[in-house]
């Protein structure tokens, strides 16, 4: 892989930091699947992992304010407050674990 390819797909990953989806969205653009096809197809992985990432936030934020809501509607913590805590406690997990793979593959892609 050549130099240029390391650096575009390394910073596809690792814009999670600064342009979470549209630096793989630019780097998918400018790149052709015949002049750099690795940076074009990491920058497509990267682009899913980042919108996933993005979408399941706010997914997260919902359902704590829900399950936070119906605690509070109740004398004490319900069974349905406590899956959806669960539930959002799953996802961050997720979450996180989805950060540390971009992570990994971006410092991985440029050590290769």
């Amino acid at each position: 892989m050549t130099t240029e390819n390391k650096i575009l797909s390394s910073l596809s990953y690792l814009s999670i930091f600064f342009m979470p989806i549209l630096f793989p969205i630019v780097v998918f653009a400018l790149t052709s699947n015949s002049n750099h096809p690795e940076a074009h197809r990491n920058s497509i992985t990267a682009f899913w992992l980042h919108l996933l990432s993005t979408i399941l936030v706010p997914v997260a934020f919902f359902l704590g304010l829900l399950a936070t809501g119906q605690s509070f509607s109740t004398a004490n913590l319900s069974g349905s407050s406590l899956v959806l805590f669960g539930i959002v406690g799953l996802i961050g997990l997720l979450i996180l674990g989805m950060f540390i793979y971009n992570l990994y593959r971006g410092v991985k892609v440029w050590v290769d």
